[in-house]
């Protein structure tokens, strides 16, 4: 009798080929449930691995183990050795018997190993993309906005002119619509939204909004909508002269709305003398089959400009919008940018205190699943890349979400927001140089009162609270009423830091004037004003005199850090309370988001940072043992809204 016959049916005695069989087979469905539950659990992208792992790993133990023991009626006991007649017979059986337990053990190992090649193809691809991400667009991200030989162009809010004039929403869409379509065109620079509306009703001359807005060109035109006719006009015109380069007038149906946006901007393209730069069926413009869904569509992106309430309308819009079209990428896209953003304004929406938490991650589960479908109907679309690699962000997927923001900025370099929302992964991670290359780059494409806001707070995350207060007053001088608050309230730890008491107690007063936040604080700001004066002198001293004051300052508002322009834990440092400043930390600062973490880089947490109970809470995020890494002295670079203030382009 040959050996391997021998060793097969003693293989097959011992059951070892059924157990290789049934092995491999639950191994692949667990494989697939797997998948699916850890996105609906929010677990970590390791874990599909790790149950991978585990199962590799147990397939020869379960081997062995089959051929050690055997179960009968009596338990588990030692398998017995055959005898020979017994493996004489089991070799006697036919072909077809004998080795239909060989094929399926071979199918079960088959099983095993194509579900860990998927799984290993899937981390692969997600690796590759990020790999694929530190190329070109890279380079793109931290360009200098003054070497860029582009052309230049903004588009302007269309004025509404319909008959009622009541579809200003729809003539502002259109503008969102078209500036977006022309930043597919990779060979133009398109300033952002924020900031070109924000010159909405103004009267500027052309040489006035090129300055501001630092662009050669500009698109403005207006929007006539009655039923279904539409009268779009629009002009091209050069900044440096004043002159118009060119314009049309599109009589159409409502039905037309996507090839008119699509000529204008082939037009624009044609005058400048740039390449569309498509690739294959690849086009500037997606339509909807359903107007309904488009008029939807624009609404609940002009809700979703307002924030704080408008967003639960918007996202009631987009909701409808992708029930009456299921297919179409931007109503997805939009809807996952809207749920992600109501996480900040949680409160502004009623949200209890005890419940933020819960509507976070409801908020993320749901907006994941959106900004996942918007890919999947179109994979090029970078806003849903945007929210998705936000999605990531807040549950501290820290990989996952930056290979996002790198195919977003790899498909749309010039998108502020995706430069914006990498500046604020950056800083929660820790990697605060880059930080502020990101959030310097948005602002410079986008000069708007947020994107400020990021810069600053990078800025003195970096230890660089100078630059960081300059940044914040320099912004304050153009920045709109209505957003004010958020500098405004920024800026008071800024000028404390630095040495300017009355500008931060200015401040101070024009927040408690003309604040709705801080109406309750206006009322009695006749007393609590002498103590939150004795409070800063503390905080700015750190003497131990001062510490009682301070601390009793901090007390009696019932605090400063309470009326939101100074961290409690970043009090406690300022005087020289370091286990206090822990407390608060941990407490305070991470009630919302796993992925909210910035403030532990912060300069003044620098001598609390290796405390154990900081590093565990870090560890608990895949931060553990992370060293901050802000940008050498001799590699900074004066950020732009500070360089166009000094007049000067130079670093």
């Amino acid at each position: 009798m040959k050996s391997y016959q021998q060793l097969f049916a003693e293989l097959t005695r011992r059951h070892v080929f059924r157990v290789a069989a049934i092995y491999g087979a639950v191994s692949f469905a667990l494989i697939q449930v797997a998948d699916p539950l850890t996105k609906a659990l929010m677990l970590p992208d390791a874990f599909l691995t790790y149950v991978v792992a585990i199962l590799l790993l147990g397939f020869p133990l379960a081997l062995v183990l089959a051929w050690a023991f055997e179960t009968t009626p009596e338990g588990v006991r030692k398998t017995e050795p055959a005898s020979p007649d017994e493996i004489a017979a089991i070799v006697a059986e036919p072909a077809a018997q004998r080795w239909s337990a060989g094929l399926l053990a071979l199918l079960g190992v088959a099983a095993l190993v194509a579900g860990a090649w998927w799984v290993g193809r899937r981390s692969g691809t997600s690796e590759a993309a990020l790999a694929t991400s530190r190329g070109p667009e890279a380079r793109l991200a931290f360009t200098v906005l003054e070497d860029d030989p582009r052309p230049s162009i903004a588009v302007l809010p269309f004025a509404d002119m319909s008959p009622q004039s009541d579809q200003e929403y729809f003539s502002d869409g259109m503008t969102e619509e078209l500036l977006n379509t022309l930043a597919k065109i990779q060979e133009l620079r398109v300033a952002a939204r924020t900031s070109t509306f924000a010159f909405k009703g103004t009267n500027l001359t052309a040489g006035q909004l090129g300055d501001t807005l630092r662009v050669r060109y500009f698109v403005e035109g207006s929007v006539r909508k009655a039923g279904d006719r539409l009268r779009i006009t629009a002009q091209l015109i050069d900044t440096s002269t004043g002159s118009h380069l060119w314009s049309d007038t599109y009589d159409r149906t409502l039905d037309d709305v996507f090839v008119i946006q699509t000529e204008i901007a082939e037009a624009i393209a044609d005058q400048l003398r740039v390449p569309l730069g498509l690739e294959g069926d690849e086009a500037l413009v997606i339509p909807t089959g359903d107007l309904d869904a488009y008029d939807l569509y624009l609404a609940g992106r002009a809700q979703m400009r307002l924030r704080g309430e408008g967003l639960r309308e918007a996202i009631r819009l987009f909701e409808t919008a992708v029930e009456h079209d299921s297919a179409w990428a931007p109503a997805w896209a939009a809807l996952a940018e809207a749920r992600e953003i109501s996480i900040w304004h949680a409160r502004s929406l009623g949200v209890p205190e005890d419940s933020l938490r819960v509507f976070a991650d409801s908020a993320l589960v749901r907006s994941e699943r959106a900004a996942r479908r918007a890919l999947e109907l179109d994979p090029r679309n970078a806003s849903a890349l945007v929210a998705l690699g936000s999605v990531q962000r807040d549950r501290a997927e820290w990989e996952a979400s930056e290979a996002s923001y790198r195919q977003a900025l790899a498909i749309d370099p010039d998108n502020a927001e995706a430069h914006h929302q990498y500046a604020d992964l950056f800083y929660n991670m820790g990697r605060i140089a880059d930080a502020v290359r990101e959030a310097d780059r948005a602002w410079a494409l986008d000069p708007a009162p947020i994107r400020a806001e990021v810069l600053s707070w990078a800025l003195e995350l970096d230890d660089r609270i100078r630059e960081a207060a300059d940044v914040n007053t320099a912004a304050l001088a153009v920045a709109p009423e209505q957003a004010r608050e958020r500098l405004l309230s920024m800026s008071v730890l800024a000028y404390l830091r630095t040495g300017q008491l009355d500008r931060a107690l200015e401040t101070m007063d024009e927040l408690a004037a003309t604040s709705p936040r801080y109406a309750s604080l206006a009322k009695r700001w006749g007393v609590v004003r002498p103590n939150l004066e004795t409070g800063f002198r503390g905080l700015m001293d750190g003497s131990r005199p001062a510490v009682a004051a301070a601390r009793g300052a901090l007390d009696s508002l019932p605090g400063i850090a309470d009326i939101g322009v100074i961290p409690p834990t970043l009090a406690w440092m300022m005087v020289g309370e370091p286990d206090s400043a822990v407390v608060a930390l941990l407490r305070d600062e991470t009630k919302l988001l796993t992925g909210r973490t910035a403030i532990f880089w912060h300069p003044l947490l620098d001598p609390v940072r290796s405390d154990p109970r900081v590093q565990a809470w870090l560890a608990e995020r895949r931060l553990g043992g992370v060293e901050v890494r802000r940008t050498p002295v001799d590699e900074r670079r004066t950020p732009m809204i500070l360089r166009e203030r000094a007049g000067t382009g130079t670093p």
